[in-house]
């Protein structure tokens, strides 16, 4: 069998649609944190409060996004398409299981978010883009992290409390 060379085709997306993409991403994550922050409001105040903060984020990244597209002479028709929410139910979580799962689910989410924003600042043909696709990487990452590290702790809390 000969192998056949694969060429990948880089993407190049025009500034508009970068912009486009990255404020319609952080809107579906702005909704999910404030989802997952109701969730946990009757189960786990600290989880709620986290979940929240990371909403803030969200926010304050639309915000920046949007200076960078008036700096940059964009219009607001491409950047005002509204809150997006869908049709997932709402669910409260009620117990240490199902508040583990989501969590992890949390993770995963940032996770995907994270390679996201990593994959558009690599389609961006602006340079002047570089900078702010930096740091929301930046934000990104940390974002990560922290979720992360909030899993452990809960989860090794949880480990401990079967043993117990």
């Amino acid at each position: 069998m000969s192998e056949i060379p694969t060429k990948i085709a880089r993407l190049v997306l025009v500034l508009d649609e970068l912009l486009t993409l990255a404020e319609a991403h952080e809107r579906a994550e702005l909704t999910r944190y404030r989802r997952l922050a109701f969730s946990f409001l009757p189960y786990d105040t600290a989880v709620s409060r986290l979940m929240a903060s990371l909403g803030i984020q969200c926010e304050m990244r639309i915000d920046e996004l949007r200076r960078v597209s008036h700096q940059l002479g964009l219009t607001d028709s491409a950047m005002a398409q509204g809150s997006s929410s869908s049709a997932i139910p709402h669910a409260f979580v009620s117990d240490p299981v199902m508040a583990l799962e989501t969590l992890r689910q949390a993770v995963h989410d940032a996770d995907y978010s994270l390679r996201f924003h990593k994959h558009l600042r690599e389609a961006s043909a602006v340079p002047s883009l570089f900078p702010v696709m930096t740091a929301i990487i930046k934000q990104k990452q940390a974002e990560h992290a922290v979720l992360e590290g909030f899993l452990a702790t809960r989860d090794d809390a949880e480990q401990e409390g079967m043993r117990a």
